[in-house]
């Protein structure tokens, strides 16, 4: 009893922790509630992504913690499945599908079966419970929150692949532990079919994000957010003169630039080029110099990122304030708190919440959004200035550091045709209703002459009747 209930501990404690290790390297690490690493995840991760980025490597124990999280939840012996190939029946599998749209953390409760629920207290408690409190047997309606499609989507890619990699490691084994060659064949192939059918058909049911739902912000929302950042605003969220300035250089440039929010806490003070008016965005990874356990990096190409006069002034002015704290001076990151250390991703995502919070006028902004903004902005510019699509392409690909030829300048030039295509028609719609008053006449010149032919072909009827 007592090792049931510490391995269902270290279980429900699942968490993905980050290590740094000597030479820089980030590498997060899934570990039980008791602090130890999973041997399996672990193996699984430093064999398949340790070349990928930590981010990458992050997601993908996420997923096979969500694996681990589910069989645990719903009393599956996650290792005897795999060594038996009966994976997941019907009703487990549908089961896995609800639960790879919950928040993490109502993941760690297990679930209710009926055979466990509690027994139903008897009638006359019951009836005497509703006599003295109606109100408490009211149902209570209750928010239930859900993943984002996205998130979905890569939760359930990840912990499909993990699964994938358990079971070609036992195929593996069923193959060298077979005794005649028929026999190794036919288990490995039907092993390697049932595994294969499991993994279709958990991916044909997780949910198809739309490509083009992509949030902006419309022109009042980003005008609220311009007048709410700038440092001498009354209704500036912040009280610190400091904090005002460099989050309003943040949100500048964010919006000026479409960097990504890695991007923006990797510069360095020497990656900013006051005197050309750009901003160097490099590739960093594993840097061992850059404190943050969460390291930030750039996933797209190196490249320049210009600057316009006001938006290079706002950056001189920064670094003049930020010179001013003694522990800035010690390193050469660019974006610092104000204690001096460099600023981390969470206290963007802070700093992005409080502005929702305190003014909803300013939409759905993060810093993500801001990156959209700045590729709508780019197309409404493109057609101002005349650019064709090969023109467009070829810039935005460049200015996002995408490789040339990248899906996503594509799926901004789809975004555009729509937008467009949706314009004309409604223009077509409004240009046909300018006639409807002529149309109009028609139809009722058509309708009355179809009425009159109508009571003449029954006048006619009528005499021939009675002739």
């Amino acid at each position: 009893m007592v090792k049931a209930k510490q391995a269902s501990i270290a279980i429900s404690g699942l968490r993905v922790r980050t290590t740094i290790l000597s030479d820089g390297e980030r590498c997060p690490i899934l570990r039980d509630g008791t602090g130890l690493p999973l041997f399996d995840p672990t193996v699984w991760s430093a064999t398949k992504y340790r070349q990928a980025s930590a981010g990458t490597m992050e997601q993908a124990l996420r997923g096979a913690m969500f694996i681990h999280l589910f069989c645990w939840r719903h009393g599956i012996d996650l290792t005897q499945r795999i060594n038996d190939g009966a994976f997941f029946d019907l009703g487990e599998l549908d089961a896995l599908i609800a639960d790879a749209f919950k928040p993490l953390e109502s993941l760690r409760d297990r679930a209710v079966s009926p055979s466990h629920a509690a027994p139903k207290a008897p009638r006359e408690r019951r009836v005497n419970h509703y006599l003295v409190s109606i109100k408490r047997k009211l149902p209570r309606a209750t928010k239930v929150r859900v993943l984002n499609p996205i998130t979905v989507v890569i939760r359930i890619y990840y912990g499909t692949e993990y699964m994938r990699w358990l079971g070609a490691r036992q195929k593996s084994r069923l193959m060298s532990n077979a005794r005649g060659v028929d026999d190794t064949f036919l288990r490995a192939h039907e092993y390697g079919l049932a595994l294969v059918e499991t993994i279709e058909y958990i991916r044909e049911r997780a949910p198809t994000p739309v490509e083009d739902d992509r949030t902006s912000l419309n022109t009042e929302q980003l005008a609220w957010l311009l007048v709410v950042t700038d440092p001498q605003a009354l209704e500036n969220p912040w009280q610190v003169l400091f904090v005002r300035l460099r989050n309003w250089v943040i949100v500048r440039w964010l919006h000026g630039t479409g960097m990504r929010i890695g991007e923006l806490l990797g510069l360095r003070v020497r990656d900013f080029n006051q005197q050309k008016a750009y901003l160097e965005i490099k590739r960093r990874h594993d840097d061992r110099s850059d404190p943050r356990l969460r390291e930030p990096n750039a996933k797209t190409l190196e490249r320049l990122a210009p600057l316009d006069e006001v938006l290079a002034d706002l950056g001189e002015q920064y670094l003049k304030a930020r010179n001013k704290i003694e522990a800035a001076r010690k390193h050469d990151f660019l974006f610092v708190s104000q204690d001096g250390k460099p600023l981390s991703d969470s206290a963007i995502t802070e700093m992005f919440a409080t502005l929702r919070l305190k003014h909803p006028s300013v939409g759905p902004v993060t810093a993500h959004v801001l990156r959209h903004q700045w590729n709508e902005d780019f197309s409404s510019y493109a057609d101002a200035i005349g650019l064709n699509r090969e023109e467009e392409a070829r810039e935005r690909c460049w200015l996002m550091g995408w490789v040339p030829g990248s899906r996503m300048a594509a799926s901004y030039l789809r975004r555009k045709t729509k937008a467009k295509a949706d314009e004309h028609v409604r223009n077509m719609q409004h240009r046909l209703m300018m006639h409807g008053s002529r149309i109009h006449k028609l139809m009722q010149d058509i309708e009355l002459s179809t009425r009159d032919l109508a009571q003449e072909r029954s006048y006619l009827s009528e005499m021939n009747s009675a002739s």
